[in-house]
């Protein structure tokens, strides 16, 4: 797609569909082209998370010479924590 849409603007599209095909008045025709467009949307929508997920690092530590040391962070490793520290002991 060359003109692939930012994430918001993608969400904000499907958000519209959604609500366009939740009001019924639109044809069958038109109803099947805005749900095929949504399921563009929402692979696309999908795609740009999982990258986004993929981006994310964080700091472990610093080398010998001062540059950042850097790991995926692992979010379910983050949220196990919260929870152990939320659980009453």
């Amino acid at each position: 797609m060359a003109d692939t849409p930012r994430f918001e603007q993608a969400l904000a599209d499907l958000e519209r569909i959604l609500r366009d095909l939740e009001d019924g008045t639109t044809s069958l025709d038109d109803a099947l082209a805005r749900y095929e467009r949504g399921v563009q949307l929402l692979r696309l929508c999908y795609g740009q998370l999982k990258e986004a997920e993929q981006k994310i690092q964080q700091l472990s530590g610093v080398s010998e010479d001062g540059k950042p040391q850097l790991q995926v962070f692992d979010h379910v490793a983050s949220v196990d924590k919260v929870a152990r520290r939320k659980t009453p002991g």
